[in-house]
This record gives structure tokens, sequence and C-alpha cells, in this order.
């Protein structure tokens, strides 16, 4: 399967990373003048009950059955960069910056910083480009909203700083690849307890659109 590549040829390439002294790069690296590896993107989406484990992992759903609370949306924009490429350009690495508000039931501001591990080269790429990135990172919120207090089993006060996991794939045209149809599982949590005692966070399933430049 196809992740099982991934994951295979993530571990190989950062051990060959971290033989290769030419190939690391460095922070002003970040600030250099963009060349096709810079994307900005748009979303917004609505609040998932289901929990992600589940419906991912565990319990795989298509996102048309799963539970949503029609007056809980989000929206978010974001700015990313290629940092670095692994496993023959198979993989790349690609922090992010971005900002989001919720709106309806939950009423609060989103800032969040990440790194994105990215999967390119399916076997279909020359009828639809496809890319599946999962993410690691931080996501701070400016309320303690009682939607994400009820999903904390551990901790009832809830935290404004919690992890960010935004699993995604993208869609775009052979001939424009550098404007992308995003689907994210836009999602924070406290990864069992192991961030401030939370548990639980909010989570949304959203659509959006990368631009490149």
């Amino acid at each position: 399967m196809w992740f099982g590549r991934l994951f295979r040829g993530l571990g190989a390439g950062l051990l060959a990373l971290a033989a290769t002294p030419a190939a690391a790069w460095t922070p002003a690296s970040l600030i250099a003048p963009c060349e096709g590896d810079c994307a900005v993107s748009i979303y917004g989406g609505t609040y998932v009950e289901n929990a992600m484990a589940k419906v991912l992992v565990t319990r795989p759903e298509f996102p048309a059955s799963w539970d949503y609370t029609t007056d809980d949306h989000l929206i978010a924009t974001a700015i990313s960069r290629e940092a670095g490429w692994l496993w023959d350009r198979h993989v790349s690495l690609e922090p992010e910056v971005g900002i989001g508000q919720r709106f309806g039931r939950q009423k609060a501001t989103e800032v969040w910083g990440a790194l994105f591990v990215r999967y390119h080269g399916f076997p279909w790429d020359g009828v639809v480009r496809t890319t599946v990135a999962v993410s690691t990172g931080l996501n701070w919120a400016s309320d303690k909203t009682a939607v994400e207090r009820d999903r904390n089993q551990n901790d009832e006060e809830g935290s404004h700083v919690l992890h960010f996991l935004a699993p995604e794939v993208t869609f775009s045209l052979p001939s424009h690849p550098g404007a992308e149809l995003l689907f994210r599982m836009h999602h924070r949590s406290g990864i069992f307890g192991l961030i401030n005692g939370a548990s639980g966070g909010a989570q949304y399933a959203t659509v959006g659109l990368r631009l490149h430049f």
C-alpha cells in the first residue's frame, strides 16, 4: 500500500538526509524568493462530531456518513512552503502558518504553526495529480469553548494550546498543477492528554483552494 511505502521511504530519506551535509537546508531558505515552492490556501468547513481516530483509522467512513453540526463552522487561510524533499522527490516537507475563525456555535480565533509531510507520485497522476499529507504542530485558540471542554475527558477546563493534526488530500489537473482542490480535516486535540491534560478538541471537515507561487 502507498502508506507503507510512504513511511518506509520517509525513514530511509531522513537517514540519507542526515548522512549528506550538502542536502541540508538552512532557515534562510524559508525567506528566499519563491520559485513555485510557496503556496497560499483558503478553506472552510463544518464541525464534525465523530472522533477522527474512528472515522479515519479504526472504522473508516466516507465523509458523507460523518455527523456534522450545521451551526458550527470554520474559515481559514494558511501560507506554506516546500522546505525539502526526500525519497527521490516523493515526499516533501512543508512548514505552514495559518489563522482561522470559528463562527456559529463556537466563536474563537485559531493560529497555528505546523510541519506537513506530503506524499507525491500516485500512478494516476497523469490524469489527476494527487497528494496526501499529514501535519504535526501547535494550534492556539483564543477561547476555551464549551464544546472543547465537553470533549476533554481529562481536563474540564480545556486548553488554549493543543496539537494540530490536519490530514489532507489535494487534487489538480496535470496541465495546471499550481492550483489544487484541497480537502482537509482541520483537527486540534491534546493527544490523549499529553498536552495540558486535554484529550479532545475542535475539528472541521473542510474544502478549499491552494495556489502555488
